[in-house]
């Protein structure tokens, strides 16, 4: 018996008569320029993606360090004002605690302080406004001794916290009222002063002015 041939598969013409050029070089080179271009185009969207969300996420973290920081101060001076608050409705309930040295004389009161605190209290009489010095006792208020000076407005009494707050800039005094009475708070020539009575918010905020003329 003989042996069939298989047929044999011929190449498609297309593919054995087609004739092959070499692109020009300036076509070859618009062709890489537009591929990379329009590459460019895909990825720059995602560069802005990117680019916004670090910016955002920058953003966020700045703004909430701000808060925590503002809360922290915040949650200072409430905290200080508990105590003074605390402070002064003591020196009303006990009797004889309002004063160590009962006085309305500022030369008076003043040296009683030598020798009991680390630091010179500052003591003034603004008697003329309405707001007569009448003594001063040692207290204790955030975590150190204080002094405090009392003044008589009207009927009314106002206790003067100070102690050091040394490298702090002077502040303008700033009133707030806790438990019906009124608070105010500054600093000035490397004290730190807290104010309290029952009297008006403005007349508080004068008595701050007085006792620390500029």
């Amino acid at each position: 018996m003989g042996v069939k041939n298989e047929p044999v598969a011929e190449e498609p013409l297309i593919a054995r008569d087609a004739t092959y050029y070499r692109a020009p070089d300036a076509l070859r080179s618009r062709v890489r320029a537009s591929v990379r271009a329009r590459a460019r185009e895909q990825l720059r969207p995602m560069l802005w993606r990117w680019g916004g969300m670090a910016a955002a996420f920058a953003a966020t973290i700045a703004v909430t360090w701000n808060v925590a920081l503002f809360e922290a101060g915040n949650d200072e001076v409430n905290r200080l004002a508990r105590e003074v608050e605390s402070a002064h409705v003591r020196s009303l309930m006990v009797e004889g605690h309002l004063n160590d040295v009962a006085s309305t004389d500022q030369h008076t009161v003043k040296p009683w302080f030598e020798g009991k605190l680390d630091f010179a209290p500052h003591v003034e009489d603004p008697a003329a406004a309405g707001f007569a010095l009448i003594g001063g006792r040692l207290d204790y208020l955030d975590g150190r001794p204080v002094a405090a000076m009392t003044y008589r407005h009207r009927k009314h009494v106002v206790n003067l916290f100070e102690w050091p707050a040394p490298n702090t800039a002077d502040t303008e005094p700033v009133a707030m009222t806790r438990k019906g009475y009124v608070l105010a708070h500054w600093r000035h020539g490397g004290l730190e002063y807290w104010a309290v009575s029952d009297i008006e918010r403005d007349d508080l905020l004068q008595f701050a002015r007085l006792v620390n003329p500029r």
